[in-house]
């Protein structure tokens, strides 16, 4: 039987060769095309929640009073001494203490019962009632005397002229009491209506 020819190639084929070492166009593994990678997503914007600030008034500052010039102090105007009326009366303390004396014999009717004190406050409430202020300064008496506590002590309504006439002359400077200005005539007053008492009283619980 006749031989194939060969066939006789008149020019190249760049896809055909003839160098089995290279491998075919048709054998060639296709390699996937690298995708662009996925856009990252975008994180989330926090949410900021919206606090509600006071509402803040408006202030306005005053503009600062000018200093005042410092002025001195005026002087008190003294207060003119004025004279009491006549028929103005003044309530006064009056006292009387007892006699060293007297204080004996109050003791003496202590023994028989009689309160000291009982008797010198009927003595002092008779003296009270005579007693007649007059517009003249005795001074106070000398005696021995008892302590003041175990003495007298009232008061009754004077002439307050009678008492700033007195004080005028012999307390000008206010020193004294107005009680002070009579005690030189309660006083003698009073122990001789306590011996009276303490005759009527010893003679009463003989």
């Amino acid at each position: 039987m006749p031989r194939k020819k060969r066939t006789t190639l008149a020019g190249t084929d760049p896809e055909y060769t003839t160098d089995f070492s290279q491998p075919l166009p048709t054998n060639k593994v296709a390699t996937p095309e690298p995708q662009d990678a996925a856009p990252a997503q975008a994180s989330p914007k926090p949410i900021v929640e919206k606090t509600k600030q006071p509402a803040t008034k408006k202030t306005t500052t005053k503009p600062k009073p000018s200093p005042k010039r410092a002025t001195s102090p005026e002087k008190p105007t003294p207060k003119p001494v004025t004279k009491s009326d006549s028929s103005e009366k003044r309530e006064i303390a009056v006292a009387a203490a007892v006699k060293v004396v007297q204080d004996v014999k109050l003791r003496a009717l202590e023994a028989k019962g009689i309160s000291p004190k009982d008797a010198i406050t009927i003595a002092g409430r008779r003296a009270v009632d005579k007693f007649e202020p007059k517009p003249e300064f005795i001074p106070k008496a000398q005696a021995e005397r008892m302590p003041m506590r175990e003495g007298y002590k009232s008061t009754k309504r004077v002439s307050a002229a009678m008492l700033d006439a007195l004080r005028d002359e012999h307390d000008p400077l206010r020193l004294s009491s107005d009680g002070a200005m009579l005690r030189g005539q309660f006083e003698p007053l009073f122990w001789s209506v306590l011996d009276e008492v303490i005759d009527e009283l010893t003679e009463r619980f003989s």
